[in-house]
């Protein structure tokens, strides 16, 4: 919870951590997105942060972070806010990580990796003044975690461990009539 009010308390590292991670940290705790009270969610939280496209981070029951997207997907994304921070700073571009295939061997996980992360770098050449490994080294300094040169083996098996590991943030839409909707409750097909 100390890099949360660290956060709140520093605007300049909360606008630092929005315009590289897209994660805008909120003043105060709220109620998840319930949709006018037809969305449930299988594990209680608190949204502690969203994305400009109006997704929610979730700071679960159980200390692990999920989010829930505006397209209505729902994860478990971390096991616990450090490893959260941590994961966002390694891959502020998050959601090109999610794919079922490269996490199959660790050699193809490396080149998927490797490959994201020379899109990214080379699609915010033109939006940062500075070099982006020297903003995500700015960002994680002021928040206390690490950037992994092994990406890999360091950030993402954790990414993939938590979001497909039971139980599952599944979100239920019940319409009016009755009838209920989930997802799987990971952002990886199952």
């Amino acid at each position: 919870m100390e890099i949360i009010t660290l956060l709140r308390d520093n605007k300049e590292v909360n606008e630092l951590l929005c315009d590289l991670c897209d994660i805008e940290i909120l003043p105060d705790f709220k109620e998840p997105q319930d949709q006018h009270g037809h969305l449930s969610y299988s594990i209680p939280g608190k949204v502690f942060a969203k994305d400009k496209s109006g997704g929610e981070y979730i700071l679960l029951q159980d200390w692990s972070v999920g989010h829930w997207s505006s397209e209505g997907k729902t994860g478990r994304i971390a096991e616990n806010l450090k490893d959260f921070f941590a994961f966002v700073v390694n891959c502020p571009y998050w959601k090109n990580y999610v794919a079922k295939v490269p996490y199959e061997n660790i050699e193809g996980l490396r080149q998927f990796a490797s490959e994201i992360h020379e899109e990214y770098v080379e699609e915010e050449q033109g939006y940062w003044d500075e070099d982006l490994d020297k903003i995500q080294k700015e960002l994680a300094e002021k928040i206390g975690v690490s950037l992994y040169n092994a990406l890999a083996e360091e950030v993402l098996i954790n990414f993939h461990n938590s979001a497909v590991r039971n139980p599952r943030l599944i979100a239920t839409y019940t319409e009016k009539d009755g009838s209920k909707y989930s997802n799987t409750g990971t952002f990886f097909e199952i």
